[in-house]
């Protein structure tokens, strides 16, 4: 398969002349950023219902955040347990972005117009590590997998079986639900992402000036410093596609992916070779490119394909589901 060869230096190194230019953008097209029982601590906040909670995470020996949307019948019916879809922000952002941003009023909306139904969602803070372990021992893999997961799911009345699980990321978060999908595909019903930021290989910045210093910087500590080739393809989605098609499809995971047209740093183009590459090896999905940018205003754009297609492919026994106690 011939790769699509993408200038990934030149890529990041747009990110951070932005960043440069404006460090703190408040518009949902920001860089790569793409009630019941509670957990304890948890602060509600505005009508969206979002609480925001901690837990101490194991793996990064340390609190990791998160925010949480309850359905509106979670306080109505104490006895109901819900599906659960965790979702992934991007680069320079945090757990409250999926509010900050309108993801979480946009799933209100697509609720009340009868497009999904009610599940529980959560957004961990992710900090720019795209969530891997870490070559510097920063374990944000771990952190979703081992210790989020199982916290969320005994603190919060999530129904059993990776039928009633997803995962979902934009950009940075792409990748990072992508990655933990194809390692970890028995342990969820579908993956979704919008404008995923992946690379087809390692990005290798070169020079002395401070912007090539900042890059190196920012990937030398998740990749390995300097960084280590082998490390990156072993959590690049692209390779992960192939190196672990089978258990994909025994899984039978749903994967549905997408990107815009005119996604300023270009990655409609790598999105479009993880499509090639998942055809290359018989795995079904959906993958479109739609007309946008890059960002979340481009995920509230197309946000009803994304959710309305995680919404069948979590388990019909889940939607009406209810406690033992």
């Amino acid at each position: 398969m011939k790769l699509i060869t993408l200038t990934v230096v030149t890529t990041l190194a747009l990110v951070v002349s932005a960043i440069a230019i404006q460090p703190y953008v408040h518009s949902r097209a920001s860089i790569l950023n793409g009630q019941g029982v509670s957990s304890p601590g948890a602060q509600s906040t505005s009508d969206s219902g979002v609480q925001y909670a901690g837990f101490q995470s194991a793996a990064l020996g340390r609190e990791m955040k998160f925010a949480i949307q309850l359905p509106p019948s979670y306080d109505s019916d104490a006895k109901r347990r819900f599906p659960v879809v965790y979702f992934l922000h991007g680069m320079f952002g945090s757990e409250r972005e999926f509010e900050r941003r309108g993801v979480a009023a946009a799933i209100s909306k697509m609720r009340s117009d009868g497009l999904i139904g009610e599940f529980i969602i959560v957004s961990p803070a992710g900090e720019n590590s795209f969530y891997v372990n870490a070559k510097n021992g920063i374990r944000y893999e771990d952190a979703v997998v081992q210790d989020l997961i199982p916290y969320i799911e005994k603190t919060y009345r999530i129904a059993p079986g990776s039928g009633n699980r997803a995962i979902q990321g934009i950009s940075m978060g792409g990748f990072g639900a992508l990655m933990i999908a194809f390692k970890h595909p028995e342990m969820f019903s579908s993956v979704t992402t919008h404008c995923a930021a992946l690379f087809t290989e390692l990005p290798k910045p070169t020079g002395d000036d401070r912007r090539s210093q900042f890059i190196s910087g920012l990937i030398g500590k998740i990749f390995g410093d300097p960084p280590d080739d082998v490390f990156y393809q072993s959590v690049n989605p692209i390779k992960l596609a192939q190196t672990n098609a089978a258990a994909i499809k025994k899984s039978a995971l749903k994967i549905h992916f997408d990107a815009g047209d005119k996604d300023r740093y270009g990655f409609q183009n790598t999105n479009k070779v993880l499509d090639d590459q998942l055809t290359g090896v018989g795995v079904t999905h959906e993958f479109h490119i739609f007309p946008g940018n890059h960002g979340w205003e481009y995920m509230i754009s197309v946000a009803d394909r994304s959710y309305g297609f995680l919404w069948k492919s979590l388990g019909t026994n889940a939607k009406v589901q209810h406690a033992s106690r």
